[in-house]
């Protein structure tokens, strides 16, 4: 993958830009996954679903509770969704610049907000973790749960564009959905999710 210098924060373009790594991020991984299933018994190709007991749910529909879900963290442990708690998940790579203020503001808005956790979602299952952890460094390592994604909470959470932004509440109810948003608008959010 080439090296892309992205535009301004605010530029509709990083949008875009955004849209088209996680696509091709997920292609890469989707086609990977694919080829080391076929054959395992399982139906493939298109339109083929998965079983019932098989993959995440899909996402919920705007204001109900998200399916409860438990992935494993960087540190290897295990970390379920919804929390119980006001939460806020950052959907990121490493290698995505403007993903760095988005992972302060992150910070910044749970500082804000008493009682909250918040989680930052790797999309790039090929960032090795001493990469993600020179990330986190860069950024004064924040007090965020690191998960490096597999395909399931970006399915589970509908995310189209790095810097995606989930709050939910205690309950796993979606109070808030944005890209990149600031500190005070995470705050707000996450105080908005507590009540």
């Amino acid at each position: 993958m080439s090296t892309l210098t992205p535009p301004a924060p605010s530029s509709p373009k990083t949008a875009a830009v955004r849209r088209r790594t996680v696509r091709a991020v997920f292609t890469a991984a989707g086609i990977t996954a694919a080829l080391l299933l076929a054959g395992c018994g399982t139906p493939a190709g298109p339109g083929a679903a998965p079983p019932a007991s098989q993959g995440p749910a899909a996402a919920p529909a705007p204001g109900s509770p998200a399916t409860a879900v438990t992935v494993k963290a960087l540190d290897g442990s295990s970390l379920k969704l919804p929390t119980g708690k006001p939460t806020v998940i950052y959907f990121f790579t490493a290698s995505c610049g403007p993903c760095a203020a988005g992972v302060k503001n992150v910070a910044s808005g749970l500082a804000k907000s008493s009682g909250s956790t918040a989680v930052a979602v790797d999309l790039d299952p090929s960032e090795p973790t001493e990469v993600l952890n020179q990330f986190m460094g860069s950024v004064g390592n924040p007090p965020l749960t690191l998960v490096r994604d597999d395909g399931t909470l970006l399915k589970q959470f509908n995310v189209d564009a790095l810097g995606t932004t989930v709050v939910l509440d205690p309950s796993g109810k979606e109070v808030y959905r944005g890209v990149d948003p600031s500190a005070d608008q995470t705050a707000k959010a996450l105080t908005a999710a507590a009540s």
